[in-house]
């Protein structure tokens, strides 16, 4: 089969594109500043201009096909409008699909970012197997997309997904929501940085203590843990815990069988996932052999094979 497909993920500071085979390889990978403050016309003009750079290295013995795109924001993907996104400032009901369709001269899909790299690890990564599946994107923010019975479920408004917003204490810290106790708030980035702070004092020796708290980020968090740090350790053990509440929560209504982390925070591995795998198994009401956390396989990639999985549905 000599048909390829294209997926383009757009974020608020990259646009991440890539050529597909029908298995999920990535044959071209493509990067992009964003610059999304140049208007929705120069942002497209310059995709256009970067698939025929995709299309030229890939040759003329096989062609691309089809594009499905992931965007950041509230998507309305039967009408392919991006009504909205908070990183794109001017953006408002833009009738995506149909202006790429108009410059590729593909058929063209598109998705929420979280929906698509959920498809993205579903088809071809870690979720492979289990139709009832939910991929968490920890980072700065904590997003997720739901496959249930195999199917992106999107909610009646476009709009499910929102795990980071899930109440696990309203007592708790305040989310950049402006809401209480939200998951984000524990295990977003900053959720991350806030505890840390707090326990530093019980942990006077720790390494962590020579880094400004400005820059550092989970990832060197990450590394202090591997390096035997228990401060480092006890702040992902305690993220871990709040996820696995959070978690919990998700699994009860909707029997969840596999729990997909990715994003920067999820690199955190068995540091994150054995306290919130713990949690999870003490608060579900099912067998916990029905239910599994597992890391992200296809990384960096998700939003471009999810975004490629998706325009293998046109076809």
């Amino acid at each position: 089969m000599n048909e390829l497909f294209l997926g383009i993920d757009i974020g608020g500071t990259t646009v991440n594109m890539g050529v597909v085979t029908p298995e999920g390889r990535v044959l071209v990978e493509k990067k992009n500043p964003s610059v999304v403050h140049q208007g929705v016309e120069f942002v497209l003009a310059r995709i256009a201009e970067t698939v025929e750079k995709c299309r030229d290295i890939v040759g003329s013995d096989r062609s691309i096909v089809a594009a499905g795109v992931g965007v950041a924001g509230l998507v309305d993907g039967k009408n392919g409008l991006l009504h909205q996104a908070t990183n794109f400032p001017g953006w408002l009901d833009v009738p995506l699909t149909a202006k790429l369709a108009d410059l590729l001269k593909l058929p063209v899909t598109m998705d929420n970012d979280a929906n698509v790299a959920a498809l993205g690890e579903y088809t071809f990564g870690a979720g492979r197997g289990f139709p009832h599946m939910m991929m968490v994107t920890l980072g700065t923010g904590v997003g997720a997309g739901l496959i249930l019975g195999g199917q992106i479920y999107r909610g009646a408004h476009g709009a499910a997904g929102e795990f980071g917003h899930i109440t696990i204490d309203v007592n708790g810290p305040r989310c950049a929501c402006g809401r209480a106790g939200c998951v984000e708030a524990y295990v977003g980035s900053n959720g991350i940085l806030r505890r840390l702070r707090e326990l530093l004092s019980q942990f006077p020796d720790s390494s962590l203590a020579r880094y400004d708290f400005g820059t550092l980020t989970p990832k060197e968090i990450h590394q202090e843990a591997r390096a035997g740090d228990e401060l480092a350790q006890l702040v992902f053990h305690d993220a871990g815990e709040s996820l696995g509440y959070g978690l919990g929560t998700v699994v009860n209504l909707l029997d969840i069988q596999r729990i997909v982390l990715g994003g920067g925070v999820a690199a955190a591995g068995d540091f994150l996932i054995k306290s919130a795998q713990k949690i999870l198994d003490r608060v579900a009401l099912s067998e916990s052999d029905n239910f599994k956390i597992v890391q992200a396989e296809l990384g960096e990639l998700a939003g471009i094979v999810g975004a490629a999985s998706l325009a293998m549905s046109l076809k």
